[in-house]
């Protein structure tokens, strides 16, 4: 099970981002030692203790959308109902997506583009971390919602992921 060690501290960038002012960090058990390199290859400020506890760290300064549910759907999940779970999935999301980029760059210049699946297993990762982090939110997210907003990234996260490019004010 993961936790949070602090609440988001962030200012509205209009019309609809937020700026952290603080970091945002998220410790979690429930990683793998690949999850843990994957994560790292990418970017992701992600530390791993002689506990075997991982501490992603989501930097002051990040630019987020809290989570990207579209505002006809907020009457049953409102992005504030997942919002540290989003910003870590924000901030995974950017890194892989930025990281594929480079290297289908690069690799499009040698052998060939890389692949969509190579990312898809990335996403997979940052999609468990979304639902891990939901399950660590307090108050407590109902099931219903976090599934329901599990369920989302993975049915519609093959194109978010895509828009994840590195966010600015």
């Amino acid at each position: 099970m993961g936790k949070f060690t602090n609440k988001i501290l962030a200012e509205f960038q209009p019309p609809s981002k937020w700026k952290l002012g603080r970091d945002l960090v998220y410790t979690t058990t429930d990683l793998y030692a690949n999850e843990v390199k994957a994560l790292k290859d990418v970017g992701v400020a992600v530390v791993r203790d002689t506990n075997k506890t991982e501490t992603i760290t989501v930097p002051s300064g990040f630019i987020t959308d809290l989570a990207s549910t579209p505002r006809i759907l907020w009457n049953v999940i409102a992005p504030f109902d997942v919002a540290r779970a989003a910003v870590v999935h924000d901030i995974l999301y950017e890194k892989i997506n930025t990281q594929y980029k480079t290297v289908n760059e690069s690799a499009a210049a040698e052998d060939g583009p890389a692949t969509k699946k190579e990312r898809e297993v990335y996403r997979e990762i940052a999609d468990h971390v979304f639902l891990e982090g939901m399950n660590a939110s307090t108050p407590p997210v109902a099931s219903w919602k976090k599934y329901a907003a599990y369920y989302a990234v993975r049915a519609f996260g093959r194109w978010a992921i895509n828009s994840s490019a590195k966010r600015v004010a």
